[in-house]
């Protein structure tokens, strides 16, 4: 099936796109790393733009909570404990049946991250925590692939497009991941809706401008430019940055993250009272036969991606590759003892 020549006819008529840049769009490769609040509207975006094919990557299900500020679901996703990446790529193809779309339904991880991105011509960052955004980072740096980062909270964001050896990187603007204890979260700050559809559109912009222009070959003419946000008070500014000299990842080729130095088998989840724990396994699990002794045990929901198990004021979420979401605690102790009596490992 190919596109029809009247779909973007509007967006060819934009000079800087063009007919040749329409097709820059439509032969691209895109990964969109977190289908979340910023993802998903990031998503819809690339897909209503023209881009041809997009890897969409998320670790988790659609809630009724997220429904205020992630427009691409809807509350039937939320009722059936949808997975991100199947529900985004349903509704995506419902918008444009032409494009390709790949969904994962995976944890980003050190050991997997080469091969989500493998193939892919730039990178869209709606990820919600700095751990697997140091990591985005050091593999995109790595493999010599740009990306966009972006972030937020409250009504207040940033977004600023990484292109390696010509700008600088995420390192480069914060060296090391700031403490926990001096960040808010999404879940004591808040997130406005209206907000996140700017963040996420202007981080949209910024991987078609880059994707367009890559006919006129104008790389080394981009500045590394961040953007930040005040949008409750409409505000907006643009602030140069510097490549370090001495930056770790850009500079010194070095990729801790990548090698899975700061990786943890137990994270807490932003504003789910929840810990996700990541125990690799041999193979993948069994569903059915996990939700089928679970039933004996408690209350199980069982769908096609993932199994639900819930006893007295404890939940847990297991998905194939052997990833379980612990919900009702923030004690990552207390979290491994659920997995381990339930799951093993």
């Amino acid at each position: 099936m190919k596109q029809s020549p009247d779909r973007f006819r509007r967006q060819i008529a934009f000079s800087p796109v063009g007919v040749d840049g329409q097709r820059m769009l439509e032969n691209a490769t895109v990964a969109v790393l977190g289908l979340g609040a910023l993802g998903s509207t990031i998503a819809e975006r690339l897909v209503r733009c023209g881009v041809g094919k997009l890897r969409l990557v998320d670790r988790d299900w659609v809630e009724l909570d997220n429904l205020p500020r992630q427009a691409l679901y809807t509350l039937h996703d939320a009722e059936y404990h949808a997975t991100k990446a199947n529900a985004a790529a349903a509704h995506l193809s419902a918008i444009d049946p032409v494009t390709k779309l790949e969904p994962i339904v995976a944890d980003i991880t050190h050991r997997n991250i080469r091969s989500l991105l493998e193939g892919v011509d730039i990178v869209l960052d709606g990820t919600d925590n700095f751990e697997v955004r140091y990591l985005i980072n050091d593999a995109c740096v790595a493999m010599g692939i740009p990306w966009v980062h972006g972030g937020i909270l409250g009504a207040s964001g940033q977004a600023m497009l990484i292109e390696p050896e010509h700008t600088a990187c995420f390192r480069c603007l914060l060296s090391d991941p700031p403490s926990t204890e001096s960040m808010g979260t999404c879940d004591s700050v808040g997130v406005l809706g209206p907000a996140v559809g700017v963040i996420a559109s202007w981080q949209a912009l910024r991987a078609v401008r880059w994707l367009v222009e890559r006919k006129d070959d104008v790389a080394a003419k981009r500045e590394s430019m961040l953007t930040v946000f005040d949008l409750w008070m409409g505000d907006v500014r643009n602030i140069r940055l510097h490549k370090s000299a001495n930056c770790p990842c850009c500079s010194e080729k070095q990729f801790p993250f990548l090698e899975g130095k700061h990786s943890t088998d137990a994270q807490v989840m932003c504003g789910k009272n929840a810990v996700q724990i990541q125990v690799p396994i041999d193979g993948r699990l069994n569903l059915g036969e996990l939700a089928e002794r679970l039933r004996r045990e408690g209350e199980v929901v069982e769908t096609p991606f993932l199994v639900r198990f819930t006893q007295e004021d404890k939940t847990m979420t297991v998905f194939a590759d052997g990833r379980a979401v612990v919900h009702g605690t923030e004690n990552p102790a207390e979290a491994r003892k659920i997995y381990q009596r339930w799951i093993g490992g």
